[in-house]
């Protein structure tokens, strides 16, 4: 069995749509509005990571408290630190307690804990 994909209800689409796309490395692989609203599908260059993100009024929102979402980084794990801080994020230090690979954590735009290693 496999993971489809995981559907998160979000506050504002633009603003994750590129979170993920800068930070995290996906891809748009569908966008639609059924008319209540907009969906976007966006997937890893493998098609591995799927994730739905959602924008309808009056649907309830994600609130997570928990969850971690976690992205192996393809280079350097600095480069992706600066890129967050760039963009007004505001990412931890670099942590490095192995047996863990070295990662920093930040909270996308709906305030999920996402974390780069």
């Amino acid at each position: 069995m496999k993971l489809n994909y995981i559907t998160i209800m979000v506050r504002d689409i633009t603003k994750t749509v590129e979170f993920y796309e800068k930070l995290a490395g996906l891809k748009i692989v569908r966008r639609f509005n059924p008319g209540m609203g907009e969906i976007v599908f966006m997937a890893d260059a493998e098609g591995d990571t799927n994730l739905e993100f959602v924008q309808f009024d009056n649907a309830p929102k994600v609130q997570a408290t928990g969850l971690t979402m976690s992205f192996k980084v393809e280079g350097a794990l600095e480069d992706v630190l600066e890129k967050a801080k760039e963009m007004g994020y505001k990412p931890t230090d670099i942590i490095n307690m192995p047996p863990k690979p070295a990662h920093f954590k930040l909270m996308d735009p709906d305030d999920i804990e996402v974390e780069f290693s």
